[in-house]
């Protein structure tokens, strides 16, 4: 790289960790994953050691927190806060072990001795005494300053007002603040119930609990605080690690735990493994492990880097794993009435996301996994993706457990479950009276690439359905005219809805009745038809109007016309095609009356026959840098592409953005060209 692309480079990541660092430490809104920021901070340290005349006076490796921003009083810490440096792999602290040794110009014949304990996930804090007598509890802030929340500081009961036993007369005392998981969970629950909005994870209800500006609401929070470190003290406390924790603790505090003292690589790592499987017994979340060198004597000598100490080091855990408890699995009931096995378990912080759940998928996927309930499962969640169970410690599987038995009755309407052949999804084919079906297929009616009916969502939905208020897309539509007078009174009654909430949801209704045949279709529900099949089938009739009079006119001597038309276009499916003809035999009239409340629009595109991707059939995956996928899609059918979700032997071209998943390994299968974003969009450009 050029020097000025460096500086450019190195300029972007400042500003960008910047951003980060302000909605983490001031925000308590985060909006990347733990794993994200730490993968912009390494990119800037290998940066810097490639290019040390380039470092910026501002550089991030400089900073530690962000700038304060808030309206509480600041506080300068004596002794700077600093952050932790991160390890990720054995060979990571293999690595700072050297370091350490070398630093201390010891050999490996000499015993270097490291507490391990838990890394909390919580807000870190400092708290200085005069006498025994707590003065003032600040935030860590930026590492030289911090804001003053002595008052918040005060109303969480793990923290002593006064010190017991001996101490000295100048004694700063830091740690964690944190909430209990057992406390989180309540405290969400009674946010539900006032319509409030939920905290993603522990430690953001923790930080914006203990950064409220009325200390009455941080003490209806129930927060807690673990010590773990000092500050400025005005005689020694003790001559090792172990000492020092006992004589925090002989003052009134609870210790972060568990702890133990390792005098190798092998029993540090044994730790990590050992608290990274058992992690879900614990009632606070942990994102990794903390070594710190028992001799405190090596603290000053070791001295640190403007951002952390070197007398200790972080040990992360892997960002898209998390380690619980399966509690349970239930079988939900989806749109089209297949059985789903949905893991419950112990919630888990996994990437900053709050997660209890999981999809099984199958009864296949339940076998080849070998789960039972009371199993401690591991669950990886990647970007944006479902979470998932990918294995399970054996070792770790209790005496008294219970099976996974799938049922053989719908657990919403007790019709009797069908194993449809070729497929490994058990189902209920009680379509039209399956209370969970029906549900599922008013919430994809109104969802965004549907009807897209704002203030309609799947909670809105199930309490309209609950109150017998709709049973169909058309009562949707009912809802707002003006001759319903009794279900509008019954509406205003509900909880968290009222005169104006109805009134715009009227409007939204209203504002979506117009709609293109693709959407109309696509909205129904019809298994194996996706929007982008919805689209080619709207596409090779001449009309809305033609489509509409052939499916209202299928019958039993006719049915054949319409299936041989639809197999002549290309890129549909033979499940798609008896799925579409199906549905319509069986739901004509739900369809007509949808029809009575709707105005189809007629839309043309122009299209460009001389475009390079016109009529190519055309499958999108991964995330694209320079637009939307709904941008890169709607581009591509100005043109007259065929987008499809599923690769097949008739696909064209598979563009991949980045981190893109299965799909080119099934294109690569079937030699389907493969194309990246740059390349897709160099034939818009010319």
């Amino acid at each position: 790289m050029k020097e000025d692309e460096v500086t450019s480079k190195l300029k972007k990541l400042a500003r960008l960790i910047e951003y980060h660092n302000n909605l983490y430490y001031n925000e308590d809104n985060p909006e990347i994953s733990d794993a994200d920021y730490d993968n912009l901070r390494i990119e800037n340290i290998e940066l810097e050691k490639k290019f040390p005349d380039l470092v910026l006076l501002n550089s991030p490796t400089k900073k530690v927190g962000a700038e304060l921003t808030s309206a509480f009083k600041k506080v300068r810490h004596s002794v700077p806060m600093l952050s932790l440096g991160n390890t990720f792999t054995k060979d990571d602290v293999q690595d700072y072990l050297d370091k350490t040794r070398r630093f201390l110009q010891i050999d490996n014949n000499t015993k270097l001795e490291f507490i391990a304990e838990p890394k909390i996930d919580g807000l870190s804090a400092t708290l200085i005494y005069k006498n025994g007598k707590l003065i003032i509890g600040a935030t860590r802030g930026d590492g030289k300053q911090g804001e003053n929340i002595t008052a918040n500081i005060k109303t969480i009961k793990e923290i002593p007002h006064y010190l017991s036993g001996k101490f000295p007369d100048e004694l700063e005392i830091r740690g964690e603040i944190y909430i209990a998981n057992s406390e989180f969970e309540k405290l969400n629950d009674s946010r539900l119930k006032e319509s409030l909005p939920v905290f993603a994870n522990p430690r953001n209800a923790a930080a914006g609990s203990v950064r409220q500006l009325d200390s009455s609401i941080t003490a209806s929070r129930k927060l807690g605080f673990f010590a773990y470190n000092w500050g400025h003290i005005s005689e020694p406390i003790g001559n090792s690690l172990v000492e020092i924790r006992k004589f925090i603790s002989g003052l009134g505090f609870n210790l972060n735990h568990p702890v133990e003292l390792c005098s190798d690589l092998e029993q540090m790592i044994e730790f990590y493994n050992k608290l990274y499987q058992n992690r879900s017994s614990l009632d606070f979340d942990i994102d990794g492990i903390v070594y710190k060198l028992n001799n405190i004597n090596f603290y000053d000598r070791l001295g640190s880097t403007e951002h952390s100490p070197r007398f200790a080091v972080s040990h992360k855990f892997p960002a898209e794993l998390g380690v619980t408890l399966l509690n349970n699995v239930k079988f939900q009931v989806g749109r089209t009435g297949a059985i789903t096995p949905v893991a419950e378990f112990k919630p888990v912080t996994i990437g900053g996301v709050r997660i209890q759940r999981a999809s099984l998928h199958n009864k296949d996927e339940i076998q080849r996994l070998g789960l039972v309930i009371g199993d401690t499962v591991s669950v990886k969640r990647a970007g944006d993706v479902i979470p998932q169970i990918v294995s399970y410690n054996p070792k770790l599987r209790p005496q008294k457990y219970k099976k996974i038995i799938f049922p053989e009755q719908c657990p919403s309407c007790n019709n009797y479950l069908e194993f449809e052949k070729d497929d490994t999804i058990i189902r209920c084919l009680n379509h039209t009276n399956c209370s969970e079906q029906i549900i599922g297929q008013l919430i994809h009616f109104v969802s965004r690439n549907a009807f897209n009916i704002d203030g309609l969502g799947e909670k809105q939905i199930i309490e309209l359905y609950n109150n017998n208020l709709i049973r169909e897309p058309a009562d949707i539509f009912s809802l707002a005219s003006p001759t319903e007078h009794k279900k509008h009174e019954l509406i205003i009654k509900l909880p968290g809805w009222g005169k104006l909430s109805l009134s715009n949801l009227i409007f939204s209704i209203n504002n979506s009745r117009e709609q293109p045949i693709e959407k109309v279709l696509y909205s129904l529900g019809i298994r194996h038809l996706g929007l982008g099949t919805a689209k080619l089938i709207s596409k090779n009739f001449n009309t809305s109007k033609d489509l509409i009079n052939r499916i209202l006119n299928i019958n039993e001597g006719n049915k054949e016309y319409l299936v041989n038309d639809l197999k002549l276009i290309n890129g549909i499916g033979e499940k798609a095609i008896q799925s579409f003809i199906s549905y319509f035999e069986n739901s004509k009239l739900l369809f007509t009356n949808l029809l009575n409340h709707i105005n189809i629009s007629e839309f043309k595109l122009r299209q460009d026959t001389s475009h390079f991707f016109f009529g190519k059939r055309l499958v999108f995956t991964g995330k694209f840098e320079n637009l939307s996928r709904t941008e890169i899609k709607n581009k591509s059918e100005q043109i007259g592409a065929l987008i499809s979700s599923q690769i097949s032997s008739k696909t064209d071209f598979l563009v991949a953005g980045l981190k893109p998943g299965s799909k080119v390994t099934k294109a690569k299968e079937l030699d389907v060209n493969i194309i990246g974003e740059k390349d897709f969009l160099s034939y818009f450009n010319s």
